[in-house]
C-alpha cells in the first residue's frame, strides 16, 4: 500500500512517499518558491536516485506536475511510481474547514467547507485547494484524504474549548478554540512513551503528562495527558496563542477595533498587518527568520533582543498554564524548527522553570542533534523530538481508504 503525504505551504510544495505496509519511506523531497521563481527542487528516493536544481514553477500545479515526473520517470528497476493508479491514497495535511475538524476522504463538500474559511486561513487554503485539484486531475480514480490540524485536539473538555463569546457565535458560527498543528503534536502523544520506555523510565501511559512545545515559523503549545490533547495555544485560528514569525499571536481584540475606528485602516489593512507584519518580524524589524533575529541580537539589536525576549516568555507561560491544568508535568518535548534546532532558544524557554522539576543541562542541550533527552539528572525529561507530520497523515489516510 502506498501514500503520498501532500504537504502544501503558500509558496512550498514537500511530499513523502510511503509503503504503508512497513512504514518505509520511498521518497521524499520539495519545492521551494512556488509562485516567485527560480524555484529550488530537492528529491530523494531511497533507492539511491535523486535530483536537485532549479525550475520555473509559478503555481502549485506546476510543482506538484514536476513532483510526479521524477516520481514517475521510467528507469527500470528503479522506477519509483510506475504508475499513479499504484498509488492507495493522497494524503493532505490540512489545515482547518467549516464543520470539518477530524479527517475525512475528500468529496466536493469537503473541498467547499476549506473554502469557506478562507477568509480565516487566506494563505493555507487556496494553497491546499490547489494542490487538491491538480491530483483530482493528475489521478481521479485514487482517493484523496484531508487529515485536518484540528483533529488531534477533538478530545479538548468543553471548558478549555470556549473563548466566551456570545452563545449566538458558538450556536450560530462555530465559534470556539480548535487548536491547530495537530498532526505534530499526536506524533509528539505517541513517540514520547516510547523514548521514555528507551531511556529506561516507567511511565504509565494512560495518565502520563507531556507538555509539547511546536516551534517554528508558527508556533503552538498543548497540553497532553494520556495521549490526549487538554489544552493547546492557538484558538479559532492559526493567529493566535504565542508569537508567531510574523504573526500577532494573542491579542486583545480591541486592538483591531481601534485601528479600525480610531487609526481609519480597512480590515484588509488590520489583517495583512497582523498576519504579515507583526509577530517576531513585527517586534524585531528584521524579519521572521530565528536565525537572522538571534544574529542581530548578539549584534546589539535591541528590538530584535526584544522579539526574543516577548517568544521566550510567552513559551514559557503557556509551559507554566499547562501544567496547572494538567496537575503537573511528566515530561517537557521540543519539536518543530526552532524546537529542534534552537539551542539558545530552549535553554531561554527552561531557564525558570525549575520550580516545576524542568532542569536542563546546559551541557548537553548545546552539544545535542536529533532526538534524545537534555534534562539534567534529578529533572523530569526535557526531550527533543524531531517532526513526523507526514507519517501521522499517512497512517490516517492508509485507515480511511481501508488499509
Amino acid at each position: 500500500m502506498k501514500v503520498l503525504v501532500s504537504n502544501v505551504g503558500s509558496s512550498s510544495f514537500k511530499f513523502r512517499l510511503f509503503d504503508m505496509t512497513t512504514e518505509r519511506e520511498i521518497a521524499q523531497g520539495g519545492i521551494e518558491r512556488v509562485g516567485n521563481p527560480p524555484s529550488r527542487f530537492s528529491y530523494q528516493a531511497s533507492n539511491g536516485r535523486s535530483a536537485k536544481g532549479e525550475l520555473d514553477a509559478p503555481n502549485h500545479r506546476a510543482a506538484i506536475d514536476h513532483t510526479i515526473r521524477f516520481l514517475m520517470e521510467d528507469v527500470g528497476e528503479d522506477t519509483i511510481l510506475p504508475n499513479l493508479s499504484d498509488l492507495s491514497g493522497v494524503g493532505f495535511k490540512t489545515v482547518f474547514a467549516k464543520g470539518c475538524t477530524g479527517s475525512a476522504v475528500i468529496d466536493e463538500s469537503v473541498v467547499e467547507a476549506l473554502e469557506a474559511y478562507i477568509p480565516i486561513l487566506p494563505v493555507h487554503n487556496p494553497a491546499y485547494i490547489a494542490a487538491i485539484r491538480a491530483f483530482e486531475q493528475l489521478a481521479p480514480i485514487v482517493p484523496r484524504v484531508a487529515v485536518f490540524e484540528t483533529w488531534f485536539h477533538e478530545t479538548m473538555p468543553p471548558h478549555a474549548r470556549e473563548l466566551g463569546v456570545p452563545r449566538e457565535w458558538v450556536e450560530k458560527h462555530a465559534i470556539r478554540r480548535y487548536g491547530f498543528h495537530g498532526a505534530s503534536h499526536r506524533y509528539v502523544s505517541q513517540r514520547v512513551p516510547q523514548l521514555l520506555a528507551d531511556l529506561g523510565i516507567v511511565q504509565d501511559v494512560e495518565s502520563l503528562r507531556v507538555i509539547s512545545c511546536h516551534l517554528g515559523g508558527s508556533s503552538s503549545v498543548c497540553a497532553i495527558r494520556g495521549g490526549q490533547s487538554v489544552d493547546t495555544s492557538m484558538a479559532f485560528s492559526a493567529q493566535s496563542g504565542v508569537l508567531q514569525g510574523t504573526r500577532c499571536g494573542d491579542l486583545d481584540a480591541f486592538v483591531a477595533l481601534y485601528m479600525i475606528d480610531v487609526a481609519g485602516w480597512s480590515v484588509e489593512q488590520v489583517q495583512t498587518a497582523l498576519m504579515r507584519d507583526a509577530g517576531l518580524a513585527g517586534i524585531s524589524g528584521v524579519g521572521s527568520d530565528m536565525v537572522d533575529i538571534l544574529n542581530a541580537a548578539s549584534n546589539g539589536n535591541e528590538n530584535a533582543q526584544l522579539a526574543l525576549d516577548t517568544y521566550h516568555y510567552g513559551v514559557k507561560k503557556y509551559v507554566g498554564a499547562y501544567a496547572a491544568a494538567l496537575g503537573g508535568v511528566d515530561a517537557l518535548a521540543f519539536t518543530g524548527g526552532i524546537g529542534e534546532k534552537g539551542r539558545e532558544n530552549r535553554a531561554a524557554i527552561c531557564e525558570g522553570l525549575e520550580f516545576l522539576n524542568i532542569r536542563l543541562d546546559a551541557n548537553r542541550n548545546a552539544a545535542h542533534r536529533g532526538e534524545g533527552n537534555i534534562a539534567s539528572e534529578g529533572g523530569i525529561p526535557i526531550l527533543v523530538v524531531p517532526a513526523n507530520e507526514e507519517i501521522i497523515v499517512a497512517r490516517e489516510t492508509a485507515r480511511l481508504v481501508g488499509g
